[in-house]
């Protein structure tokens, strides 16, 4: 029985048939993809960037009709570029980029903006010259066609930003309206408006906030929302004379490059309240342990391990920034809306093997805080974690810490037997459980008001103990741990 069937390869001579999608299904179907409001303006920013911009302007209202305005003064397009960027998949995927470019499959600008709107207008102004083009979801469900609608000069006119562009030299300017997604089932569109678009600020310093400094000698980038400037929400803390910068190491994939950069972050006594937060406050510290993978310096995933490493609480001040090219978008898994990666074997089995060398600053800066990893024989604890087998382990206080020595050495041997017994308790009975369960709350980095005067207090009884002189006495646990005292306290017990 003939079924229709066949055997052969297709050819160019074989029998065919055009399947073209339906609009107004495939329009709406990729509505759909999962965008938020922050990831779909952050995929807009990503083409102002692609295109040269040095400063970017994002304004969103909704007292009247709700609109969400982008303009940036890059390069700009003519009228067939334009026209080409609101095609749908106007661009391969597996195609070579520029090094710098942002984009990827072509579909960022109409998937990221029709998320959220029914009504997007893109406006460029190039060499003097201003063309226009729409997607009209109402239109094509009425003409059931891909057509784009070039608007008329009056309606330009009326859009926000646009005289704004008109001053420009060049530059691009995306509009949202019908915000039927972003406002949806909003009785208050003022109120729902300011709802949505309140993390889009701290969304955006964050993503880009390599683009906020000059880098590889690329200026830096200005972006505004609603006329206030992002700040730069380094993960990093890169500010911050504590955290410690450890030794990057570079993954060779035939002629590409991929840089791995660790830092371990300061302890939290370390931090004041707002690089606290940034830290991923001290709630969510955990969390936030792990790569941070970057494309072109934009971020795109961060705080995980990729499951090649559970998350400790050891490990829980360990960043790794990971530099990948668009070259290797291929290999990474990459998804649409740019929110999604993950590395190949080759990576995976690198990475891995970096862990531990990371994972052990980490674990040494919350064991000590206030001591870097480098400077272990500078710094006198006041415990010694003893190892009795693998994974086994114990606490016991340290004698020979300086306090300790010179009370045991103005005692007798029978007082110094008791001591000894005395400090074995101690020992003994220190509540290893509660410790564990307060550092994973991050309970103990609460810091109290007068916490300077009770280090110097420690110092100071310390200095009258030992005898011993005051700069010795700051390499001393615990006046080890708050270097951050140590300049006040020199001043005061000089």
């Amino acid at each position: 029985m003939n079924i229709g069937l066949s055997k052969k390869p297709a050819t160019e001579e074989s029998e065919t048939i055009e399947v073209l999608p339906d609009p107004v299904s495939l329009i709406e179907s990729m509505r759909a993809v999962g965008y938020t409001t922050e990831s779909a303006v952050a995929d807009l920013i990503d083409n102002s960037i692609s295109a040269g911009s040095s400063a970017i302007q994002i304004e969103y209202d909704a007292t009247q009709e709700p609109f969400v305005a982008i303009l940036d003064n890059g390069r700009g397009m003519n009228a067939s570029a334009l026209t080409d960027a609101m095609r749908h998949g106007s661009r391969n995927p597996v195609e070579n980029r520029a090094a710098h470019d942002l984009g990827r499959f072509g579909l960022g600008l109409k998937t990221a903006s029709l998320s959220q709107c029914r009504k997007l207008t893109v406006v460029s102004k190039k060499e003097g010259h201003v063309h226009a083009r729409c997607w009209d979801l109402d239109f094509v469900k009425n003409v059931q066609r891909w057509m784009v609608v070039v608007p008329e000069a009056e309606i330009l006119q009326q859009l926000p930003l646009f005289e704004n562009l008109l001053e420009q030299e060049s530059g691009t300017l995306v509009v949202w309206q019908s915000l039927d997604k972003l406002m949806a089932g909003s009785a208050h569109p003022v109120d729902e408006m300011k709802t949505r678009m309140e993390g889009l600020h701290h969304h955006l310093s964050f993503v880009f906030h390599r683009f906020s400094k000059k880098e590889d000698r690329l200026s830096p980038i200005s972006i505004f929302v609603n006329g206030q400037k992002l700040d730069a929400l380094d993960p990093f803390l890169k500010e911050s004379p504590f955290t410690q910068p450890l030794e990057g190491q570079e993954i060779r994939l035939g002629s590409e490059a991929i840089a791995v950069q660790p830092y371990v972050l300061p302890h939290l006594s370390h931090l004041n309240t707002e690089q606290a937060q940034l830290a991923g406050g001290l709630d969510s510290l955990r969390n936030n342990q792990g790569f941070y993978i970057y494309r072109n310096r934009r971020l795109v995933i961060w705080g995980t391990w990729f499951r090649l490493a559970p998350k400790e609480e050891f490990f829980k001040l360990t960043r790794v920034q990971v530099d990948i090219p668009n070259s290797l978008d291929h290999l990474w898994s990459l998804d649409i809306k740019k929110s999604s990666a993950s590395p190949p074997d080759i990576i995976r089995n690198r990475l891995r093997d970096l862990i531990p060398h990371f994972a052990n600053a980490s674990k040494l800066t919350i064991t000590y805080p206030g001591r870097k990893h480098k400077s272990q024989a500078v710094f006198h604890p006041f415990w010694d974690r003893i190892e009795t087998s693998h994974g086994s382990f114990r606490y016991q206080i340290n004698t020979e810490h300086p306090s300790i020595k010179s009370l045991a050495d103005s005692l007798g041997k029978d007082e110094q037997k008791k001591l000894q017994h005395i400090l074995d308790l101690l020992a003994a009975a220190l509540p290893l459980e509660s410790i564990y369960s307060d550092m994973c709350s991050d309970q103990r980095s609460k810091r109290t008001n007068n916490e300077k005067d009770q280090i110097r207090d420690i110092a100071s009884k310390m200095m009258s103990v030992t005898g011993l002189d005051l700069s010795v006495v700051l390499t001393l646990d615990p006046i080890g741990r708050f270097p951050q005292f140590h300049d006040a306290i020199r001043k005061e017990l000089s």
